[in-house]
């Protein structure tokens, strides 16, 4: 019997250090994760700051280009005018560069939010080929647009659809030779809930075997018969996976010498037709008692003061500059500016609060405030933060033209 009972205590010896060693397996396992958690959350702070430090030097770079080229007008020779056009085209490519690389960093953790709404599919598909458009005209490119008579509108994600829509144009313009077309259909398929956007094209075409690589991020496919391009080989990568987010997806048909056709298929049902556009609120008022031609401009960095103040005179605007949170507070209150330009990142106070403040104080309310900042328009922060306008990083100067004129009349 005692050898009977030995042998279970064994065994049971034997399963209880099994155990212990399975649960020093599950520790290691938990710190590894736990570790790998920490990383990523490193890794996306660090990605947010590196966008924010490389966006803010651009700005400098983008808008003194844009200010000299305009204060020196026809001084310039042709060669001069083509190395401003080279410094504005290498700064605009980089941002793309920095752009794509975020995204894509953000939708590999899950913190790419998108902000559902109706969509005018037309408005949409006009606006993508517009930004196309003069690329096309300097090849004779044909454009063209055809949409479903059901179709109106789609719930989706504007900025993100348009994004889509402008990666994939942009391709098709890059990869068809002079007078070919490019085009976008637009049907429905009410039957399965889905509506197909397909950008398709008269180009170069696709081989077979490069279309299993096509949508991999960092690759880019090489032609023969077309040189090389710049980038990171994200665009399609980042495109695919914004369609996916969407409950949609892109799928393409290719041939070489035939052309391509990129299917952008997303949700959609036919209730939708009757769904009308949100109608975008009106522009703020600009007729305060005491509101006076004047401009602050909160800022910390003194290279994007020195550019963002030297094109303001283009207009002929005073501007008053704050570099901290609590100046550019102090700076609204007392010098009733007729318009903010608010930097989120300043010191001491950063800039949403600011405007929260801003906004709290009596006769403030509707006072016309811009968001400069290297974060999405779609960020929750942004969209808290009661400003009446939006300008990312690098400071997207023709927006800024579109602000000054709605507010300061052009001397």
């Amino acid at each position: 019997m005692s050898t009977e009972a030995e042998y279970f205590q064994a065994r049971i010896d034997e399963l209880t250090a099994r155990l212990a060693a399975c649960e020093a397996q599950l520790a290691d396992a938990q710190a590894a994760n736990a570790e790998l958690e920490r990383a990523a959350h490193d890794k996306d702070e660090l990605l947010a700051t590196m966008g924010h430090e490389l966006r803010t030097p651009l700005t400098a770079v983008l808008s003194l280009s844009r200010v000299l080229q305009e204060q020196l007008g026809q001084v310039l020779t042709e060669r001069q005018q083509q190395s401003f056009q080279v410094i504005n085209a290498s700064g605009q490519h980089l941002l793309e560069l920095i752009n794509d690389i975020l995204d894509l960093s953000k939708l590999q953790a899950g913190k790419m939010m998108l902000k559902l709404e109706p969509v005018g599919v037309e408005t949409l598909c006009t606006s993508a080929l517009d930004i196309v458009r003069q690329l096309a005209e300097e090849k004779h490119l044909r454009l063209s647009l055809h949409i479903d008579p059901k179709v109106s509108t789609i719930q989706a994600d504007r900025l993100r659809i348009k994004q889509i829509l402008v990666n994939l144009l942009s391709n098709a313009v890059k990869f068809t030779p002079a007078y070919g077309a490019v085009g976008i259909d637009v049907v429905s398929d009410s039957e399965h809930e889905r509506m197909r956007l397909t950008v398709w094209d008269t180009g170069i075409g696709i081989a077979a075997d490069d279309l299993p690589n096509l949508f991999k991020p960092f690759v880019q496919l090489e032609h023969a018969d077309h040189p090389p391009q710049l980038g990171t080989g994200l665009g399609l990568a980042l495109s695919q996976r914004l369609a996916r987010q969407h409950g949609g997806d892109i799928t393409v048909t290719s041939a070489p010498g035939v052309g391509s056709r990129f299917v952008l298929e997303l949700p959609w049902v036919s209730g939708d037709v009757a769904r009308p556009s949100a109608t975008p609120p009106p522009p703020p008022s600009s007729s305060v008692g005491d509101r006076r031609r004047l401009i602050l401009l909160a800022e910390d960095n003194e290279a994007n003061i020195f550019a963002i103040s030297e094109y303001l005179e283009l207009y002929g605007i005073p501007v008053i500059v704050a570099r901290t949170g609590p100046e550019a507070l102090e700076a609204a209150r007392t010098q009733h500016p007729g318009l903010i330009l608010m930097d989120i990142n300043l010191p001491r106070l950063d800039g949403l609060e600011v405007i929260r403040r801003i906004r709290s104080l009596d006769g403030y309310s509707d006072l016309p405030i811009a968001i400069i900042t290297a974060l999405s328009a779609s960020d929750e922060r942004v969209q808290a933060a009661g400003a009446d306008h939006y300008l990312g990083k690098p400071l997207d100067l023709d927006r800024l033209d579109q602000i000054l004129d709605q507010y300061f009349a052009k001397p």
